[in-house]
């Protein structure tokens, strides 16, 4: 079901038990309904990675003003989509191996200093990376990899927040949500298994940084960048 649609509930208000079924409504605008679109269109191959998108074509395609499009390329580009080429032309975000590789040199040394960061903190915030771990690891029991990978950034993506350093935080913004949405892109099917592995690496890191222990978090850190540039790597 889509998440545009809430599920409504079976349980009836009598005016003194339950819940009532009759619910505000969430307001969803047509940015949004757009990048959900386009998201299905990359997804299932109707958008081809590397394709280039023009905004005209994709406003006539769903209906709706230049702008909203504009707007909604954007927000593509934040989770990893979308890239912009040489000449600024929006494209589907397209990896060859050697870009993934200059990718993870750089995101390497960028989230092992982060983890470091945080580490050192007396009492660093880490209430939203326990959040998203636990959607990681309901999405590895039901072997969702496309809500996984979702839930893997926005994990990552705490961690740089939490880390207090804009600049390693900018950097790693501008590189690392394409390597995510690349993996849903090119319809990577990992073992379930394998989920759960990479789940429970980032608990063990997780720890590690509560504990303090920067050394530590450096090495688990280091050991998820090595595993995730080799399956990146592998990518068609």
């Amino acid at each position: 079901m889509s998440a545009f649609f809430p599920q409504i509930g079976s349980s009836r208000d009598d005016g003194n038990q339950g819940t009532s079924s009759l619910r505000t409504l969430p307001r969803v605008s047509l940015k949004d309904t757009a990048v959900q679109h386009i998201c299905r269109a990359i997804e299932c191959g109707e958008l081809q990675a590397g394709e280039i998108l023009t905004e005209l074509s994709l406003a006539r395609k769903l209906g709706v003003a230049q702008p909203t499009i504009r707007e909604a390329l954007l927000e593509l580009e934040f989770i990893g989509y979308v890239e912009r080429t040489a000449t600024r032309k929006p494209r589907v975000t397209l990896l060859t191996r050697r870009s993934i590789e200059n990718i993870y040199l750089v995101r390497t040394r960028l989230e092992t200093l982060a983890v470091e960061l945080v580490a050192a903190q007396t009492s660093p915030q880490l209430q939203t990376c326990v959040e998203h771990l636990q959607e990681m690891e309901s999405a590895a029991k039901n072997g969702v990899f496309r809500e996984f990978c979702h839930a893997d950034l926005k994990f990552h993506r705490a961690l740089w927040a939490a880390s207090q350093n804009d600049c390693a935080e900018n950097a790693l913004e501008r590189i690392v949500p394409k390597l995510f949405a690349f993996a849903i892109i090119q319809h990577s099917h990992p073992d379930p298994s394998q989920l759960t592995d990479t789940y429970e690496l980032h608990r063990r890191l997780l720890d590690a940084i509560v504990a303090g222990d920067a050394k530590a978090a450096r090495k688990l850190m280091e050991l998820s960048m090595e595993r995730a540039w080799l399956d990146d790597a592998q990518l068609p």
